[in-house]
């Protein structure tokens, strides 16, 4: 394992960075990389990784959420792993996952050699961030000297695991026990999502509901039993189905078989639930409170093409 005080350099932060633009940002941290250390470019310019990594971010956001993003790219003839910290007080629009601005980007260019490298480095210092915070810090007040050196005080390494609280996304959207039908359509609906996570007091995972607990919801026995339909023509499956709504709450038809997993449950431990126990997405939980979630589609976006 290596140490992120290998990556990160005082040199190569930026506080108190002025920019109106997330394109600002990336071209003020690629120029900083261009002064720190010219021997890990090879023959790649300055343009050259303006072009990747603009082209890498309108494809889409490496605004993570938690008021942090992370521009890279990776590069044929780039040398080694190149890191560059900017810390803007003000706040970026990333377009990020939470809607939220951006105090703190990580601009990071490696080789095509490395394909691993950007995202286990990512998940370290977001650790060392979410350590930090749940400690009472801040970059807020601190010279480059002083941010670098917070990243051995954190004694956060970089690794081979990825870990599910490095791929997770915000969660779009939960429910109470005490939610009505037509708030989880409403959700369900705004946020085009098939399931929601149920939550009680504090945040706490407590159950999961989704379209098809919504469908069945009121459906005769027999008709579960049924192998086809064919033969019937007239019935509106839906006819009784807005008399019977109202009233029904989310703890009428709530699933407690939730697909729960740790923060720190590793990759192959997703990728095992979301495969062969084929769950369709994963709520991430931090000592029983939700904290994220999870699908497929992460596994595509963050681990094959990030």
């Amino acid at each position: 394992m290596i140490s992120l005080n290998d990556y990160i350099k005082p040199e190569a932060i930026v506080t108190g960075m002025k920019a109106q633009t997330k394109e600002e940002a990336i071209k003020i941290l690629i120029k900083r990389v261009f002064q720190e250390d010219n021997s890990c470019c090879g023959s790649v310019s300055f343009e050259d990784v303006c072009r990747e990594v603009l082209y890498r971010e309108s494809m889409q956001t490496t605004g993570v959420g938690e008021h942090m993003a992370f521009p890279h790219a990776r590069i044929a003839g780039w040398k080694k792993l190149s890191v560059a910290l900017g810390i803007c007080n003000e706040g970026i629009d990333f377009k990020s996952l939470d809607k939220n601005p951006v105090n703190f980007v990580c601009l990071m260019v490696s080789s095509l050699d490395e394909p691993y490298v950007i995202l286990q480095t990512m998940a370290s210092i977001i650790r060392c961030l979410r350590r930090m915070k749940k400690s009472g810090g801040s970059f807020e007040n601190m010279d480059s000297r002083q941010i670098a050196d917070s990243f051995t005080s954190y004694d956060v390494r970089t690794s081979e695991n990825i870990l599910a609280g490095d791929i997770m996304r915000p969660v779009k959207a939960s429910v109470k026990l005490d939610s009505s039908l037509e708030d989880v359509a409403r959700l369900m609906h705004l946020n085009h999502l098939d399931v929601l996570p149920v939550v009680n007091g504090g945040d706490r995972l407590c159950g999961e509901i989704s379209c098809l607990d919504i469908f069945s919801y009121g459906m005769p026995d027999f008709f579960k039993q049924l192998s086809t339909v064919s033969f019937v023509r007239h019935i509106d499956p839906f006819e009784n189905y807005f008399k019977i709504k109202r009233g029904v709450k989310v703890k009428n038809l709530l699933s407690k078989d939730v697909s729960a997993i740790a923060k720190d449950a590793t990759l192959l431990e997703i990728v095992f639930q979301l495969t062969v126990k084929n769950r369709q997405k994963l709520f991430v939980v931090d000592e029983g409170r939700l904290v994220g979630e999870l699908d497929r589609f992460n596994i595509i976006d963050k681990i094959l093409f990030f």
